[in-house]
């Protein structure tokens, strides 16, 4: 259910910001979509965006599965690796990092875009993964 809303608000989200979500995407040309690095943010910046939808864009400085910590969660650094407050963090639950493959090899220092809402944890920028459509190695 928590998957379904948050799908449903980044269709909303890239719908209002004049662009279309992968489902609408897929939906309209029968193709899988990929996220963009069009109106990418620097990871940076990405505090400015906590309690939106933004496509952040950053160096994978570090990579880290959890698999023994509670929801066994892929962790992608941007910017700086953990500890670094001065990170933006993706997770990926492993409820979907099947999808992915193995994320922390597959992305560890590309540059990449990923789509998503902003929030934070423990005063770090964080956007949850839960389809490959919302990231992108930029290119």
């Amino acid at each position: 259910m928590r998957q379904l809303i948050a799908s449903a608000l980044a269709a909303l989200a890239l719908a209002t910001a004049g662009g279309t979500s992968a489902a609408t995407n897929h939906a309209i040309t029968g193709t899988r979509a990929t996220a963009s690095c069009r109106g990418a943010v620097s990871w940076q910046n990405a505090r400015s965006y906590v309690g939106r939808y933004a496509t952040i864009k950053g160096w994978v400085a570090g990579t880290k599965y959890a698999a023994s910590s509670n929801g066994s969660p892929t962790f992608l650094d941007l910017g700086a690796d953990y500890p670094s407050s001065r990170r933006v963090t993706v997770v990926i639950w492993f409820e979907n990092r099947a999808r992915f493959g193995a994320p922390e090899r597959r992305y560890k220092g590309h540059t990449i875009c990923v789509r998503g809402f902003v929030d934070t944890y423990a005063g770090v920028p964080e956007i949850e993964a839960t389809s490959p459509s919302q990231i992108a190695v930029a290119g």
